[in-house]
């Protein structure tokens, strides 16, 4: 996902769950729209998701830091912690801790900057819940209770 606020003259841009084979198409789309990509946003620490940081790092946006939770276990530039804010323009991204999938998914929330938790705009849950489903718990850290908990109460 590519998320920027159109408004901001700073043209900063973050890709949240990149993933290696849709990087090319990523990067073009970004550059298209004259976007700076600061941050490589990811829910969990799986591998399509770290070779796609690996790949925009390293042939498109070399000045753009990989973003993971501090629970992740997984290699970053930058943790954000449960509840932490992300500014971009006149949003800003809360990072709430969503567990099950693996120990360190986050759901990034989209909120208008001061807003909270009844006005939220977006939300990026990565593979801890799909349309009619939710992400596998059978492997790598996965726990069902976890991600039934962490889906009900976030």
């Amino acid at each position: 996902f590519l998320v920027s606020d159109k408004n901001d003259p700073t043209k900063t841009a973050f890709l949240i769950d990149t993933v290696d084979l849709t990087a090319e198409r990523d990067a073009t789309l970004a550059k298209e729209l004259g976007l700076d990509v600061k941050l490589l946003l990811s829910t969990h620490v799986h591998a399509d998701h770290l070779t796609g940081n690996y790949v925009l790092k390293s042939k498109y946006f070399p000045q753009a830091k990989s973003v993971l939770s501090s629970d992740s276990g997984g290699k970053a530039d930058r943790y954000v912690s449960h509840l932490e804010r992300i500014p971009l323009g006149d949003f800003e991204i809360e990072c709430r801790f969503t567990p099950g999938h693996t120990n360190g998914c986050v759901t990034f929330v989209l909120f208008k900057k001061g807003d909270r938790d009844k006005n939220a705009i977006m939300a990026f849950t990565g593979d801890a819940l799909l349309i009619r489903g939710c992400g596998r718990t059978d492997f790598q850290q996965g726990d069902a209770k976890k991600l039934y908990q962490s889906v009900h109460s976030q």
